[in-house]
């Protein structure tokens, strides 16, 4: 987490207003989670779930973002109200299907 941190703060101190996704998902997935990836599936499972969450189409207004949507549940990304519906989530991986 420390080096996504520093990247994030020089981003900030150096005026940079654009979101870096592409570097983000490398830091994300290739530092942070690149070595619990031992083969070549896992790094696709890796870079698709980067692909699918990462990106300025989270901010599209016309056609909302979910994390996870079904009859039962969904997670996205409110437009109001952020830190009552973050609360909300669950404290485990179950909403993407990972479980450990």
């Amino acid at each position: 987490m420390q080096i996504l941190d520093t990247y994030l703060t020089k981003a900030i101190a150096n005026n940079d207003t654009r979101i870096p996704w592409g570097s983000l998902k490398y830091l994300i997935g290739e530092v942070m989670y690149g070595g619990q990836a031992i083969d070549n599936f896992d790094r696709r499972v890796l870079r698709t779930y980067m692909n699918e969450y990462m990106g300025d189409f989270i901010f599209d207004t016309f056609q909302p973002f979910y994390f996870h949507h079904s009859p039962d549940v969904s997670y996205y990304i409110p437009t109001t109200q952020v830190d009552a519906q973050q609360q909300g989530l669950p404290m485990k991986e179950m909403c993407l299907g990972i479980s450990r």
